[in-house]
């Protein structure tokens, strides 16, 4: 979904929408996915997952604006989790300071401004830059 317009967004949502209340719900959403979008079966769990993500405000309800933000995020999302994982030598799911030195030193980052930027990212100062640490930070 990297390309999707706007207006392809919108007659997805009016889709999804079918008791036209302007929101959906999880059960439009789970017919959504399964009749119209994958034609496949997914999951109930998965397709909870995906309402939690759409629904950013967790009232059960997914409006326009949250169905647009979250829809459009993903193709970002996509390419930074792609990017983490290629940062990821050791495959541990977070960034270490090694891997971020080796980054930001062919990068031509001092070894003072390294330790500063991780310090930075790493929020809860565990050793670790998680990737919701490294989303917050991009």
């Amino acid at each position: 979904m990297s390309c999707i317009s706007e207006d392809k967004l919108k007659e997805i949502f009016l889709k999804a929408d079918t008791s036209r209340d302007g929101k959906i719900n999880p059960t439009e959403l789970r017919d959504l996915v399964r009749k119209e979008l994958l034609k496949a079966d997914m999951s109930d769990r998965d397709v909870a997952d995906m309402f939690c993500d759409l629904d950013s405000n967790h009232d059960q309800e997914i409006t326009w604006e949250e169905f647009k933000t979250e829809m459009m995020k993903a193709p970002r999302r996509k390419a930074f989790s792609d990017m983490f994982r290629e940062l990821d030598k050791d495959g541990s799911n977070t960034l270490t300071t090694e891997e971020c030195r080796q980054l930001l030193k062919r990068g031509g980052c001092s070894e003072e401004q390294v330790v500063a930027m991780f310090s930075k990212v790493d929020t809860n100062q565990d050793g670790i830059i998680s990737f919701e640490e490294f989303m917050a930070m991009v």
